[in-house]
């Protein structure tokens, strides 16, 4: 009887609530897209969110709210509190990452100088650095400084899987842990969506302290869910760091098909650069647990070879760029554009995805217009796909350009590499996309080191022999046409 008289209610006011949802509806359309034209970062998102908001409201309207944010709150708030308690810590974690903003802080002789003062990072010095092409040396490094800590093991990473490789790092970790050595450990929750709960219990359970990066703290961040903690890190005793762009998992060590590898490479190194990646692990830790870390080692040793019995000299200088959605400008997009601009003969970039921004985009084209050799190494095959045919419009562009686009055939090219003239090697997790340049936490680690540098250019040289370019002229089928067109437009906020 209820329901027949709610039935009989709808049909005799129908029109007027069916108006008056409608009304609402374009009401909030309105103030959404007013919203949007009042801080959505770029022109052409706007655009994209506008199209959306008046040809598919209902889906656009909760998309906007969840995906167009591009500052992360809650995370500087977080600093100051610890700061007020732990001031000793955030001043060693300041004068590690920061110096004064708008303020030159060197002489800017050398790209990596240049850099350093456009990100208002101090410039530091690296003792032994060793290049781990490929996930067979990488994990076999990470495993063997693991074994040698005896005070504390830093980690952070975006993915960790519950496979071989993360068993053994699992099973690597417990075992320190049992010894006495103190283990923190960050993982990014979207990455780790998949990761079994029994994977953080086994470790909770031997001792090893575990927290999500948990971006949506607070009341107000609930919705704070576009954000990632894309950084890669480890640090072991505060003397050694290994940073890049590998994840734990075994799809980085390759299989008997060489085609379904991930190609990656990371880098360990000692001396005081390792305190910048301590600094930046202390910062996410912070946010993540409202922890201090009183085992923090926080003083500077010297390069000591005792078979010598001497100390040696620093191998070269280095810059140590942690970015993310909670600077208050966009860090990530000034380095490529510094990078760039400094470029004087060679621009070399390996990318996964290639979504860039309007600014690295012009500063790209302007290094060509100089002269400098500027060359990109992409996949060949999806990872994601709205990215992977967003990229073919901008490899059409540079191509256009006289800017070549390789795309890598020999697996899945994941590598983040920056190869700038004979000055600077970078490498770390920050991917040419609008995901890593405005709304991840990452971090580069460039070095200007000669032996690193030289590395560097043959592992790429060999990469790009391993790639072709394609024809920006070559026809695609109509569909592929149609979802790069699509990508395009939504390209400012995947």
């Amino acid at each position: 009887m209820n329901d027949l008289k709610i039935i009989v209610f709808l049909s005799d006011h129908w029109l007027v609530i069916s108006s008056t949802a409608t009304a609402v509806l374009m009401l909030m359309v309105a103030y959404t897209i007013s919203h949007a034209l009042a801080n959505v970062r770029t022109s052409q998102a706007t655009v994209a969110w506008t199209v959306g908001l008046i040809s598919l409201p209902i889906i656009a309207i909760p998309l906007y709210w969840v995906l167009a944010r591009n500052k992360f709150h809650g995370y500087r708030e977080v600093i100051r509190e610890v700061e007020s308690r732990q001031r000793d810590t955030i001043s060693d974690i300041q004068t590690q990452l920061r110096t004064e903003s708008y303020t030159r802080s060197t002489a800017q002789n050398s790209v990596l100088e240049q850099v350093a003062d456009v990100m208002d990072t101090p410039l530091s010095e690296v003792a032994d650095c060793d290049l781990l092409i490929d996930g067979k040396s990488f994990f076999e490094c990470l495993f063997a400084e693991i074994a040698k800590a005896t005070e504390y093991i830093y980690l952070e990473f975006f993915i960790f899987r519950d496979d071989e490789v993360g068993n053994q790092l699992a099973q690597s970790l417990i075992e320190r842990a049992h010894a006495g050595v103190k283990v923190r450990l960050i993982y990014d929750e979207v990455g780790c969506i998949r990761l079994s709960k029994s994977y953080l219990q086994r470790l909770t359970a031997a001792g090893v302290k575990v927290y999500p990066f948990n971006t949506r703290q607070g009341w107000f961040n609930r919705f704070q869910i576009n954000f990632r903690n894309h950084r890669k890190l480890v640090v072991i005793d505060g003397k050694t760091a290994i940073v890049g762009g590998l994840n734990i998992g075994t799809e980085y060590l390759g299989s008997a098909d060489e085609s379904s590898r991930w190609r990656d490479t990371g880098i360990k190194f000692t001396g005081p650069i390792t305190h910048k990646v301590q600094a930046v692990f202390a910062g996410d830790y912070f946010w993540a647990a409202r922890e201090n870390l009183p085992e923090a080692n926080w003083t500077v040793t010297q390069n000591r070879r005792p078979d010598l019995g001497q100390d040696l000299p620093p191998e070269g200088n280095a810059v140590c760029c942690a970015t993310g959605p909670a600077d208050l400008r966009p860090r990530a997009s000034m380095m490529f554009c510094a990078l760039a601009n400094s470029a004087k003969s060679r621009l070399w970039i390996s990318t996964p995805y290639l979504v860039p921004d309007e600014a690295s985009i012009v500063a790209l084209h302007m290094a060509k217009a100089r002269g400098v050799d500027v060359r990109l190494l992409i996949p060949d095959r999806a990872d994601h796909l709205l990215v992977y045919l967003a990229g073919f419009h901008y490899e059409n562009e540079f191509t256009e350009a006289c800017i070549p686009v390789y795309r890598y055939h020999a697996g899945f090219m994941h590598q983040k590499c920056i190869l700038v003239d004979d000055q600077l090697a970078m490498i770390g997790s920050t991917n040419l996309d609008n995901r890593s340049l405005h709304l991840n936490f990452e971090m580069m680690i460039g070095i200007s080191a000669p032996a690193l540098i030289s590395q560097v250019e043959m592992m790429l040289k060999e990469d790009f022999a391993l790639a072709s370019q394609r024809s920006p002229k070559k026809l695609r089928w109509w569909y592929e046409r149609l979802g790069t067109a699509v990508a395009r437009l939504t390209s400012p906020i995947l």
